[in-house]
């Protein structure tokens, strides 16, 4: 990535550090030519990725993945041989655009990993003429009456209006890009989409929003992608977003995109089956909360991506081998319906411990014999660098040996390791030295392992619906922070008790917290074994 950042002779370096100064800078920077000279200080690529930026609203939250993948699409990330990454490549330039503090951190508390692009940046892009172009609509769409040049290649809409798409839109035949930010209530028209798609040939990149409000047992909508999608001959970016209320229905002929599609992503709609075996140059998918519902995806060996669970089925198509060649497979994965895998050597297949770029892994299981269930996992050994794991549902009659240390492989830096609805855990898992935080939920487990003690890295404990376990082991010195949650109530007051045995466990912890309900035996509906669903108010308490 490096040899892609490499400062121009006589550059102005702009670094800008803090919220006040990045602010007065920019709203100083009245003058074209600083402007121009600054802008011109950044790598020629880097630049143009920048540039691209202008089409989003004022204060639109800019997330680094979402930039990355629209920077790849429209042909701006350069690599100068086979091995390099376009993704690495790209993430460096975003790096290099907050370094030099042209993109700024959001400051919101409750929404990280944002960053934004000042306004006065803005109006200067407004004032040089480029080929990007932004349509800040009201809410409900409409109230903009301006014109738009004929060469604008990337345009961005804020609201859907489809009176506005088809009168001034469809005439820009050399448009690229074609974003519409979701409104309230706003919902792209099928005929609208279908114009689009005969008359914008060019596009790469396509997002229009199925937004429709929702109400209680209000049955979903279904809404159909127009089959002529298939004639955006050089699309590489297709993002049909949707909530739950609405049922998108994905043609048949979606398999016929150009095999230079690298993003489909539908939002949090709900899918029929869709078939994309012959996209083999598609790296990300999204489908939001839906399950995967992509059948036979062995051949998409660029896939990077999958933001949706891995459901594996008894049916072909879908069986957990068709993860074997999907080694460039990176960031997150869940794959559910683990209970139809039947032996280990069918676990193997997966080739899981081949995915080096994975960080977090959740495992899902359903119910099926504890001795299968046990070889299974053992055959789903993760690749050695990943940093968190989630088991569901895992009723095993023992844990993997690269889970407790008797064999070699297995991650070596986990830091995150959490069980729901798991079956007991006689062994803590000393195979991960470097474990900082482990969360217990809906376990039927009566205590924690004895051998706590050698988990030295550990910072943080969680415990919540447990309602079995009685008491603590000793716990490592390491410990920062000590959570239980609804768990028994004899269990979690014990904890509060001066010189209880349970409270001399946690004394050395600098922050503790107890929340829990009322007394357990007052309430239960038993929904598995060992887990309580308790309907009382709460108390809270912190010690």
């Amino acid at each position: 990535v490096s040899s892609h950042l490499k400062e121009p002779e006589n550059a102005t370096v702009v670094t800008v550090a803090g919220t006040n100064k990045y602010d007065s800078f920019w709203r100083n920077m009245a003058n074209l030519d600083m402007f121009n000279e600054t802008i011109h200080s950044l790598d020629p690529d880097i630049k143009r990725c920048f540039e691209y930026c202008s089409i989003f609203p004022r204060g639109s939250k800019l997330r680094m993945v979402e930039l990355v993948h629209l920077w790849i699409a429209q042909g701006f990330i350069k690599i100068s041989c086979a091995t390099e990454d376009m993704e690495e490549v790209a993430e460096g330039y975003f790096q290099e655009l907050v370094s030099r503090s042209f993109l700024q951190p959001e400051e919101s508390s409750y929404d990280t990993g944002c960053f934004t692009i000042h306004d006065a940046l803005l109006d200067l892009f407004d004032k040089v003429s480029g080929d990007c172009f932004r349509i800040e609509n009201d809410f409900r769409g409409g109230g903009w009456e301006g014109d738009i040049r004929r060469d604008i290649q990337h345009l961005l809409i804020r609201c859907y209006d489809g009176k506005l798409i088809t009168e001034k839109i469809l005439g820009l035949e050399n448009l690229l890009t074609l974003i519409v930010y979701n409104g309230y209530a706003a919902t792209g028209e099928e005929r609208v989409i279908e114009s689009i798609c005969k008359r914008l040939p060019k596009l790469r990149v396509l997002a229009i929003p199925f937004i429709l409000e929702r109400y209680p047992g209000m049955e979903p909508n279904e809404l159909s992608v127009p089959g002529s999608i298939t004639q955006l001959k050089h699309l590489r970016y297709l993002a049909l977003r949707t909530n739950g209320a609405c049922m998108l229905t994905i043609p048949r002929a979606l398999n016929k995109l150009p095999r230079v599609i690298q993003v489909l992503d539908f939002g949090d709609g709900k899918l029929d089956e869709v078939n994309c075996v012959d996209l083999i140059n598609l790296r990300h998918i999204n489908s939001g909360s839906s399950e995967f519902q992509f059948r036979n995806i062995s051949r998409l060996t660029s896939l990077q991506t999958i933001a949706c669970a891995f459901g594996i089925r008894d049916a072909p198509g879908y069986e957990v081998k068709q993860l074997r060649d999907l080694n460039k497979l990176r960031g997150s994965l869940e794959i559910n319906g683990l209970e139809i895998v039947k032996s280990k050597e069918e676990a193997l297949e997966s080739k899981l411990a081949a995915k080096e770029r994975l960080s977090e892994l959740k495992l899902q299981f359903g119910h099926s014999s504890p001795e299968v269930q046990a070889e299974v996992l053992e055959g789903l050994c993760p690749p050695v660098g990943l940093q968190t794991l989630e088991l569901h549902s895992y009723d095993g009659s023992r844990y993997p040996d690269w889970m407790v240390g008797k064999q070699d492989g297995g991650p070596k830096d986990l830091q995150t390791l959490s069980f729901w609805c798991c079956s007991q855990l006689e062994h803590a898992p000393e195979a991960f030295p470097h474990l900082r935080v482990l969360n217990l939920a809906y376990c039927n487990w009566d205590a924690l392992p004895g051998n706590m003690v050698h988990l030295t890295s550990l910072k943080k404990l969680k415990i919540e619906w447990c309602s079995e376990i009685r008491s603590l082991p000793t716990l490592p010195q390491s410990l920062e922070e000590f959570c239980v949650e609804w768990c028994n109530d004899g269990f979690m007051k014990s904890c509060q008790i001066f010189r209880h045995p349970n409270w001399q466990k946690i004394e050395h912890i600098p922050r503790k917290t107890i929340e829990g309900l009322a007394p357990i035996q007052d309430v239960g509906i038993k929904i598995r074994s060992g887990i309580n669903l308790l309907t009382s108010f709460w108390h809270r308490k912190k010690v």
